[in-house]
Parts: structure tokens; C-alpha cells; sequence
């Protein structure tokens, strides 16, 4: 590595196979880097990825790998980055509030912790049920 220059985090990367859809990484992720929806396959826009591996905890059937970039960055660009994921975490969270402002003003609110522990079983089941149907069990 030259001097002066940093290594590039590693990226998370989604086994689209393996991935349930349970938005479980999308909620962790706090640059909106992974992108998808319900119950359909997830990815990671790598260039926005920070590497922080908040997304790896929640995945219940653990279809995320940090991948090494391989990539050095010179001090300069690692700042310009930091100051890009900051801007993106800003805008998600502002992207979150206004969410729920929204549903607060027309009386819809959350599901509460049985709902999403009830959404999650059903997603595990539907998983086991694939990965028996590929006979992986």
C-alpha cells in the first residue's frame, strides 16, 4: 500500500439464493445502501455500502458476507467518503421522520413487537420451506 493511502472498507454482499426478503437488513443499514422489498431478493449498492456490518446481526439466515474491494483510498478520498455516507445517513433518517409523521397524521401506526415477531416466523417458515423444497435441509 503507498503512503498516505488507506484500505477501502470491505462491502457487504447479499446471497440472492439464500435471501428471504425479510427487510430485516434494509431497516439496519444506516445509509440506505441495500435496496429491495418484502418477501423479494435484496442487494447492496456497493458504492454506497460503508462497511459497517450492521446489516449482518438481523439476517436470520445469515445470506451476508462482508466483501474485502480490494481498493486503497488516499486520505482525501476516505474524507470525501465519510462526508458522503454522512450526507446519506442524514437523508435517511429525515426519509425515516417523515415516514412517520405520516403515519402518525393518518392514524396508522407501526405494528407492535407480536406483529413483527408473527411477519418473522412466517418468512422463516417460507425459508425453511424453500431450502427443503432444494432438498438443503
Amino acid at each position: 500500500m503507498a503512503s498516505g493511502a488507506v484500505k477501502a472498507p470491505a462491502v457487504a454482499v447479499i446471497d440472492e439464493l439464500t435471501c428471504i426478503g425479510c427487510t430485516l437488513c434494509l431497516e439496519a443499514c444506516p445509509v440506505d445502501a441495500i435496496v429491495g422489498a418484502a418477501r423479494l431478493m435484496h442487494t447492496v449498492i456497493a458504492s454506497e455500502c460503508t462497511g459497517c456490518k450492521l446489516c449482518l446481526p438481523p439476517c436470520p439466515v445469515d445470506c451476508i458476507a462482508m466483501v474485502e474491494s480490494g481498493e486503497t483510498w488516499t486520505h482525501e478520498q476516505r474524507r470525501r467518503r465519510a462526508d458522503q455516507y454522512r450526507r446519506r445517513h442524514v437523508a435517511r433518517r429525515a426519509r425515516l421522520e417523515r415516514a412517520r409523521a405520516g403515519e402518525l397524521a393518518s392514524g396508522r401506526e407501526r405494528t407492535g413487537r407480536r406483529g413483527k415477531q408473527a411477519t418473522i416466523e412466517r418468512v422463516m417458515q417460507r425459508a425453511r420451506q424453500r431450502l427443503r423444497d432444494r432438498g438443503r435441509s
